[in-house]
């Protein structure tokens, strides 16, 4: 007598994937709505997973996450064409038990991401445009360069100081000279030893300066190109931004509409506090440390510049300087740069100096 053979058939199922991320292997939790159905880890592959899923769940609907990390949104973007609903989040958004904490495991990280996706406490982070993240790439490694560009003029100045060399006197504030770096190649170091430990310090800084400066040039010809002119003229027409900030401005917001209000744009630059309530008790703890550091440094720099090309954000700034800190006050600021940074993005329009609303 022949079996009857019954195929699997999961239409109108829905089947969650928690993926656990690393650069050799993937944890993987799958489970349904009630429970949870199994744990495995596998190799790196989009293709292995997809081939698993509809092996042992076939017609079901797929909802899969990750959270943001090394890997990018390549895999997202690659789920995302097979047709399958993928989400990227943030790690801190996942609700973890202190237990979870302390005893932190791959099977423990892919679980609790499984766990929360089937009863939709998570959310999606912003999936950018591939042409718009490839240009905010540039624009973040510029920025890292004026950073490694920055530490070699601190080592240098502190061999030199630490050596008890006399170069004090020739020290340029800001910006170091061909003269100024030729006069330290020249500098009497008293035995070769040194010498070699400076002029090495001084070709790594030259070296990074011409790779800055070819940095900035790919930067101004990505400023100018069909995609971005039109905002940039816009951003570049309020003071205190130039090109180099309002490139960061525009790669690291991206699309302006994806903030529906201010509020929403401001906790995203980081232009919030943070705060612990607890009855009839609330204490701020000052400004918030969870946030989009390229754009907030980009926001409070151009925030300094405008209160002195901008009668009207000078006359904000001496108000609140007249009850605040200087410091807590350029945030306060900051907050109206972005609104006016929306306003002429949004609308496309020039900036008005001198209008105190």
């Amino acid at each position: 007598m022949k079996r009857k053979v019954i195929q699997l058939d999961f239409i109108n199922e829905i089947i969650y994937c928690a993926l656990d991320v690393h650069k050799k292997s993937w944890y993987v939790n799958i489970r349904c709505k009630e429970f949870e159905l199994e744990n495995f880890c596998q190799k790196p592959s989009v293709e292995e997973l997809l081939k698993h899923l509809q092996k042992n769940y076939p017609g079901a609907r797929y909802k899969v996450a990750y959270e943001a990390g090394f890997c990018g949104f390549g895999i997202q973007r690659h789920l995302s064409r097979e047709g399958i609903e993928c989400i990227v989040v943030n790690a801190a958004d996942i609700p973890t038990s202190d237990k979870e904490k302390k005893r932190k495991q791959d099977k423990i990280d892919a679980r609790k991401i499984g766990r929360s996706l089937a009863k939709g406490e998570l959310e999606c982070i912003y999936i950018p445009d591939m042409v718009m993240e490839h240009a905010r790439s540039l624009v973040r490694e510029r920025s890292r360069l004026v950073q490694d560009q920055t530490r070699c003029k601190n080592r240098i100045w502190s061999l030199i100081m630490f050596s008890d060399l006399d170069a004090d006197a020739d020290k340029p504030k800001q910006y170091w000279s061909r003269k100024f770096v030729e006069s330290l190649k020249k500098l009497d170091c008293g035995s070769e030893p040194l010498r070699q430990a400076l002029d090495i310090a001084i070709e790594e800084y030259v070296l990074i300066r011409q790779l800055l400066t070819a940095a900035t040039k790919r930067v101004r010809l990505l400023a100018a190109d069909q995609l971005f002119a039109a905002i940039q003229e816009s951003l570049r027409s309020i003071p205190g931004i130039g090109l180099i900030n309002a490139m960061v401005i525009h790669t690291e917001i991206m699309e302006i509409s994806r903030f529906k209000i201010l509020d929403h744009l401001c906790s995203y630059a980081g232009m919030v506090p943070d705060t612990e309530s607890s009855g009839e008790k609330e204490k701020i703890t000052g400004i918030t440390h969870r946030s989009n550091n390229y754009l907030r440094t980009a926001i409070v720099e151009s925030s300094w510049i405008i209160i002195r090309k901008d009668p009207a954000m000078l006359m904000k700034y001496k108000a609140y300087c007249a009850r605040m800190d200087q410091n807590k006050a350029i945030i306060k600021i900051a907050r109206h740069l972005l609104n006016r940074i929306r306003y002429v993005w949004m609308n496309q329009t020039t900036y008005q100096k001198g209008i105190a609303a």
